[in-house]
């Protein structure tokens, strides 16, 4: 059953792949984006994330002990929060639309989105990401995958921080209102 569980998870994260590749087709002209060194640095934190996360390695001994119980009910948990994550960052990547990069941008004629799950956190796409690692984390229980958490969540606060300097730059006091009505960046009202 935890084999079908993991099988569960790995068609979940290939189904927001492809969501993120078909959704990528339709996007508005950069007008401008985050430096490359700062990106290099998101990409280098999520690929270790990426590795961490993925129950086909890293075999390292002292990271494989599993340190969260393996019977299949906290499996099954893991499954059903990747699923819900993978489920709110879709419906996010659908409400931003063309003004969605992989990067920090500003798009030609962006607009500042507000509703939906943008009204409950700023960057919920990164909010269902994090909610879905860390399904798949505690369907794993072992310490690489719990670790890949931290990371996560420094390439997200990286990318976090870029993508409002570049908000703030172009939107001016809206997004400044925003930011006050919408306090949370990731995690409704936590963080």
């Amino acid at each position: 059953m935890i084999y079908d569980v993991h099988q569960g998870i790995d068609w979940i994260w290939a189904g927001i792949a492809i969501v993120w590749l078909l959704t990528a087709l339709r996007l508005k002209r950069t007008v401008r984006a985050q430096s490359a060194g700062t990106r290099a640095q998101e990409i280098a934190a999520m690929v270790v994330a990426a590795w961490l996360l993925s129950h086909e390695g890293p075999h390292l001994m002292p990271l494989d002990r599993r340190i969260l119980p393996g019977a299949e009910g906290c499996a099954l948990a893991g499954l059903m929060a990747t699923a819900a994550g993978a489920l709110v960052a879709i419906v996010a990547r659908m409400y931003l639309g063309a003004n969605w990069s992989g990067r920090a941008t500003i798009k030609e004629g962006h607009e500042l989105i507000r509703w939906g799950p943008y009204a409950l956190v700023r960057h919920p796409i990164y909010s269902g990401l994090l909610l879905a690692a860390a399904g798949t984390a505690i369907a794993s229980g072992e310490i690489r995958s719990l670790l890949a958490l931290p990371a996560l969540l420094a390439a997200f606060g990286l990318k976090i921080r870029a993508e409002e300097r570049l908000l703030s730059e172009a939107m001016g006091e809206s997004y400044l209102a925003y930011r006050q009505a919408v306090r949370s960046a990731i995690i409704p009202f936590v963080l």
